[in-house]
């Protein structure tokens, strides 16, 4: 029997050990050591976004955010600091699957820590921001400790985790430790915006490609596929996702700004309106009660950006033409 449990033991834990080695000599997601800014992973955007920001704070001393979810990609923040006081140092605070309870951290963070807050474009998904209150322990998701308070230790459990359950990163870890440049990823290092090319492109000039042209063929073959037929009969409202917890989040948001003496602008960012819900009136409502009419702009729903396919390179994101015309219209009065 105990022979028995010796080779059980031994069956078990040489692929575990291995596993862990593998992860702890490679460090497949960047959160073990310091990485090159140039090289880092892409899997939780959460964890780069915060990161880039704790190594360049004290450098840039940022005080304007832009708030949201990978649809935030479709915003050139070198284009919005048109707009703002030229004392401005832009960063935006992207995160896959963006929750409000992670906007909210993120806001308490920059106040708890003596950051000016003098800009914010806040960006609402529908129902992407109220769909979970809880935040989310999937490695993909998962939040930076520095921000959640949680122990450092519970993130790198989770994290471990996620590799142990995607076979597909451990090839990725082996690869990288011969070819690390395969671990190059698009993003500016100084704001976070999406694409190396958005610091230095004129930005006096409109973007005039629409999103389905940065695709493959073959995306751009399966987002048609998945949009065609759709018609009116397709369009639909959200039911209302703001809760009491949720609206005490979005007060306590409006205070911070108030504090700071914010100049801010809520988003309720445009999605291909065929596939995507507009927000409920009573949601739509509530917003404005807290942060003002004036404050509130609403892209959800049917509208001439958000039927028209080519604004877009899935259902879901928008592109940079379309981020251009949100900027535009928000800071036009």
């Amino acid at each position: 029997m105990k022979r028995l449990l010796k080779r059980l033991l031994l069956l078990i834990g040489t692929p575990a050990v291995a596993l862990l080695l593998l992860y702890l000599v490679t460090d497949p997601f960047k959160t073990l050591r310091p990485f090159s800014l140039q090289y880092f992973d892409k899997l939780n955007r959460d964890y780069l976004s915060s990161e880039l920001f704790l190594r360049n704070n004290s450098v840039y001393h940022y005080n304007s955010f832009i708030l949201g979810s990978s649809r935030c990609c479709g915003f050139n923040t070198y284009h919005w600091k048109h707009y703002l006081s030229p004392e401005s140092r832009q960063f935006l605070f992207q995160a896959w699957c963006e929750t409000l309870t992670g906007m909210e951290q993120k806001l308490d963070y920059l106040d708890r820590n003596g950051n000016e807050i003098d800009n914010v474009l806040l960006l609402i998904d529908i129902p992407g921001t109220f769909a979970r209150e809880q935040l989310s322990r999937e490695c993909v998701f998962i939040k930076h400790y520095k921000f959640s308070g949680q122990p450092e230790m519970m993130f790198q459990a989770c994290m471990f985790w996620g590799f142990v359950k995607m076979p597909s990163q451990w090839i990725s870890a082996l690869r990288q430790m011969v070819h690390p440049e395969a671990m190059e990823f698009p993003a500016d290092t100084v704001s976070n915006d999406w694409g190396y090319v958005n610091r230095h492109a004129d930005i006096s000039v409109r973007p005039q490609r629409d999103s389905l042209s940065n695709l493959s063929d073959k995306g751009r073959i399966s987002y048609l596929k998945q949009i065609e037929g759709k018609t009116d009969a397709d369009l639909r409202v959200s039911e209302p996702l703001i809760t009491e917890i949720f609206q005490e989040q979005l007060v306590h948001i409006r205070t911070v700004f108030d504090r700071h003496h914010t100049d801010y602008r809520i988003v309720v960012s445009p999605a291909y309106c065929y596939m995507h819900p507009a927000i409920n009136p009573e949601d739509l409502e509530l917003l404005r009660e807290i942060f003002g009419s004036e404050n509130v702009f609403d892209y959800s729903g049917k509208n001439e950006m958000t039927s028209n396919c080519y604004n877009f390179s899935d259902a879901d994101h928008f592109g940079l033409s379309v981020g251009w015309q949100i900027i535009e219209d928000i800071y036009s009065n």
